[in-house]
Parts: structure tokens; sequence; C-alpha cells
């Protein structure tokens, strides 16, 4: 069983077609947990009054403060029930056969930590364009992690237990928060499996956490900083 873990501001521009994304998955049973840092503009009523189909349990969890990515993942992560968890962004696009893949998955590698796939790069907020495919190739040891940086995508499926004894997500890296929990689990001994599926397409938001130009100096310097940690 999946949970998806969604951290929501102010997603009104996205947040119906997300929706939808989700609803229309071809897994029967899975669940989404979101947490919101303290929206204005009606993207948590949409989030609230959204019927999912049967199958799809719903936790709408309201933070009291304006909490930080990490932060939001790993209350979501906390809050949730079932034994995977993965975060999905509200910008990008899971393809309806993403979770039942996914799921696949986890019982031809019951051992693995960490699934992580392939998939397509879009700049369009419709996804309905493609500019690359994201498809790293990685041998598994810290070194290549390191040098070829975030390598498990934007979609990597979480074995919940494992995250919870790694320690969760460090909020003090407000940008590279999932790089060093890579870098952290892949150096504790943490399973990694990569699978050649196409789950999903990453939209290349010009002002997002990990793409914003303005934000390059303050990833370089996280960046550096988890590379010194582990390397």
């Amino acid at each position: 069983m999946i949970s998806l873990i969604c951290s929501t501001y102010n997603s009104a521009k996205w947040i119906d077609n997300y929706l939808n994304y989700v609803n229309s998955q071809f897994l029967d049973y899975f669940e989404i947990v979101f947490v919101d840092a303290k929206s204005t503009d009606g993207s948590l009523e949409t989030i609230k009054n959204f019927n999912f189909r049967e199958g799809i349990n719903k936790k709408v969890i309201e933070s009291k403060t304006r909490v930080g990515i990490f932060d939001a993942w790993n209350i979501g992560i906390m809050n949730s029930s079932y034994d995977y968890v993965m975060n999905y962004n509200t910008d990008d696009k899971l393809f309806p056969s993403a979770l039942l893949t996914l799921s696949v998955y986890t019982k031809m590698y019951p051992e693995a930590d960490v699934i992580y796939t392939n998939c397509w790069i879009t700049d369009s907020e419709k996804h309905d364009t493609i500019i690359a495919y994201y498809n790293w190739a990685w041998a598994g040891d810290i070194k290549n992690l390191i040098r070829k940086g975030c390598c498990c995508g934007p979609f990597p499926l979480l074995k919940k237990k494992s995250v919870l004894d790694s320690g969760l997500f460090n909020p003090e890296f407000t940008i590279s928060g999932d790089y060093e929990m890579w870098c952290r689990m892949n150096t504790k001994g943490y399973n990694f499996v990569k699978v050649d599926e196409m789950v999903g397409s990453y939209y290349r938001n010009p002002s997002g956490m990990s793409t914003d130009p303005e934000k390059n100096e303050e990833i370089v310097r996280q960046d550096t900083l988890i590379r010194q940690m582990y390397g």
C-alpha cells in the first residue's frame, strides 16, 4: 500500500489538474496526505471539497505555521498509514499507471528501501511538450551518487520504516534535503533499486525550489556542504 505525500502552499494554479491526476490512478487502493502550509488562495478549500473515487483515502493536515517543504514531507510521512510513501508535487504529473507500476516493483524487490524511475521533463505547465528525458544510470555507490547529484528523480518510492529509521528529512537543507537523505541512506547501507519505467513528467518550473536561477547560489552551497559531509 502506498501513501502519496503532497506539500502544498497556494497551489490554486495547479490543484485542479493535480487532483484529477491522482483520481485517475489505476491502483485500486492508496492514500494521499495533504500538508497545507497556511494557503490563502482557496487551494486548501478545493482540496477539502474534492471527492476522490472509492479506494482513495484522503487526509488533510493544516499546519499552524508556514513550514518548509521538508518539514511538510516529514509531517506527511509521520501521518501516513501505509508501508510505502512518495512525495508528489502539485506542478508535476503522474501517469495513470504510475502507482500500479510501482506497487508491482515493491513485490519484485521487497528488500528495496528506495525505488526510483525515469521520467520526462517538460517546460509546459500543461505537461503537453517534452524537452528532456531523466534517466540516471546510477550503480549505487556513494561516490557515483555524490558525483551525479540528486539522482533519484522527482518520484522516488520510499519504504516508510527505512525513512523513519534514518531520521526523516533534514529541514535545515531547505532545497537539497532530498539529496542529503539519499546520501545518508546510502551511507547507512539502505538498498536503492532503479527501474526502467516512465511514471510521470517533471515540470521545470522557472520559479521552483530547485529550478529558480535566483536560488542557484544557495543550491550550490547546500550541495557542497552535503558532499563534504558524505564524501
